[in-house]
């Protein structure tokens, strides 16, 4: 894994789809929904060290990450669910490597991911059996790939964009443009969310 001087981060899957298809992530019941779940980003062990950056940091641009993958473990990221104290990179990278460790028997890097996605997303994408299936036919590079390359983030308010390249087994690479914008209501205001994946 490549680390960048005052980024700290491993595969981190970024995904909130909306992008020229439409919208790439979708509504639906979701008990997590109700109300905004504090899930902290890990702090012990290596995954601090790789993973995570300083509290401040809102800059993860021009990060390499080979098929070593992150520190984090799989489990790990897939617990994780959107609070209001992540910065926008850092949610991006969430979705990415919950993506890149999807699990194609359960589809929980898809739920992640899905979790992270704006309501106006999921409002555009239908129910969540819709998300899932625009994932899988339309963002399929995102899912299970062995490397990813990130851009710098741009950001301007409460809107940020960022590049994300994908790498599959055979070298091939697909290129996406992740944005994510700041909530204004509840129970997510505040928190950065998914607003759409586009290919670039």
């Amino acid at each position: 894994m490549t680390q960048h001087r005052g980024v700290r981060l491993g595969v981190v899957c970024v995904v909130a789809l909306l992008a020229g298809c439409g919208a790439l992530f979708g509504g639906g019941p979701s008990p997590a929904e109700s109300a905004v779940t504090p899930a902290p980003v890990p702090t012990d062990g290596a995954a601090e060290t790789t993973a995570v950056p300083d509290a401040d940091q809102e800059y993860w641009g021009n990060v390499s990450v080979d098929t070593n993958r992150s520190a984090v473990t799989q489990p790990r990221v897939l617990e994780l669910r959107p609070n209001c104290e992540r910065p926008p990179g850092l949610v991006v990278h969430i979705q990415v490597l919950a993506l890149q460790n999807n699990d194609p028997a359960t589809n929980e890097g898809i739920n992640t991911t899905w979790q992270f996605a704006s309501p106006s997303n999921r409002d555009l994408t239908g129910p969540y059996a819709n998300f899932v299936r625009t994932i899988q036919s339309g963002f399929e590079p995102l899912l299970n790939a062995t490397g990813v390359r990130y851009g710098p983030l741009d950001r301007d308010g409460d809107t940020a964009s960022q590049p994300v390249t994908v790498v599959n087994r055979t070298g091939a690479t697909t290129s996406y443009r992740w944005t994510v914008e700041k909530q204004t209501e509840a129970p997510y205001e505040g928190c950065w969310m998914t607003a759409g994946v586009a290919p670039a």
